[in-house]
């Protein structure tokens, strides 16, 4: 019988200098997706991408249609060897992928939509950031965030494990429980390479200004099952996606549970495409979970070649 295969796309965070380049020399196939970013987007994305400097590609309206772009090269090579994901799913900005893989949108229509959510989230002014938690009781991070949150917006915003939650919410209270949590033993604390307190409320104007965007765009029936960020359930109806997809900006990721939904679906293996993140957070959740990263054109071709 086939194996029954979940396709993973990470989110922001994920970007590093020399991203998609291998892709680039080896695949004729990822030349004409990069020409076709760039013609849609106005930006010189390979630059970025293949040289940096890393604090250009780390800004949020770049960082966003990169990624979405390495992970739409990787799809579309395996597409192209006969590989058929049972279910789509994508961590945040990697939900836009997954959409694409998914047949309910286009990828130049993804592209447009990541670039104006990018902005939006952006411009939002206050200064806002994240912070991946891991291995500090669940309890005690519960009491401290409500503890910081007297002072202003701090939140749990992804659910990435049972050993790992990613914090979001006013840069100087996010700063303040890194720095608490470091003065202790049994936890640790990393800040993350975004620009923003994304999946908090911080980011409920930049939701309200993607609406109108969402509106305007044409989602098609999804050819294979998401499993939704806000939900971790399953999404088979395309007009449901508008409404997830502006709640996405504000609201939690429900990493963990998503994975658990997909081992509970019978799924035998998690192919990441684009990163390493969401493979070891599987790992993390199910040790026993079959996964695969597929990042490098090498790692492309080994798998098709298997």
């Amino acid at each position: 019988m086939a194996e029954k295969i979940a396709y993973l796309f990470p989110g922001q965070g994920s970007q590093y200098v020399g991203m998609g380049a291998s892709l680039y020399r080896e695949f004729a196939l990822a030349r004409s997706i990069f020409a076709e970013a760039e013609e849609v987007l106005g930006l010189p994305l390979r630059q970025y991408c293949f040289e940096g400097p890393l604090a250009e590609l780390t800004e949020t309206r770049i960082a966003q249609p990169a990624i979405l772009t390495v992970e739409y090269i990787i799809y579309r090579l395996l597409a192209a060897e006969g590989v058929v994901p049972a279910w789509v799913a994508g961590h945040s900005l990697g939900e836009y992928a997954a959409l694409v893989a998914a047949g309910t949108l286009t990828f130049a229509d993804a592209l447009s939509l990541v670039q104006k959510r990018a902005e939006h989230m952006a411009a939002v002014p206050v200064e806002g950031g994240m912070a991946a938690v891991i291995n500090y009781p669940f309890a005690k991070l519960e009491a401290l965030v409500k503890e910081l949150a007297a002072e202003g917006i701090i939140a749990l915003a992804n659910f990435n494990s049972p050993t790992q939650i990613v914090v979001s919410g006013e840069k100087r209270l996010v700063e303040a429980l890194v720095a608490r949590i470091a003065e202790e033993k049994g936890g640790r604390a990393i800040p993350l390479a975004v620009q923003g307190a994304f999946h908090s409320r911080l980011m409920k104007p930049a939701a309200e200004r993607f609406r109108m965007d969402l509106a305007g765009t044409t989602f098609r029936p999804l050819q294979t099952p998401l499993i939704s960020n806000v939900t971790a359930e399953e999404v088979t109806a395309a007009a449901d996606l508008p409404s997830l997809l502006e709640k996405q900006i504000y609201s939690p990721v429900q990493w963990e549970a998503t994975t658990r939904r997909l081992l509970a679906s019978g799924c035998d293996l998690f192919l990441e495409l684009g990163g390493k993140v969401l493979s070891g957070l599987v790992k993390k959740t199910d040790a026993g979970a079959k996964v695969i990263s597929l990042l490098e054109a090498e790692d492309v071709k080994k798998y098709l070649q298997k």
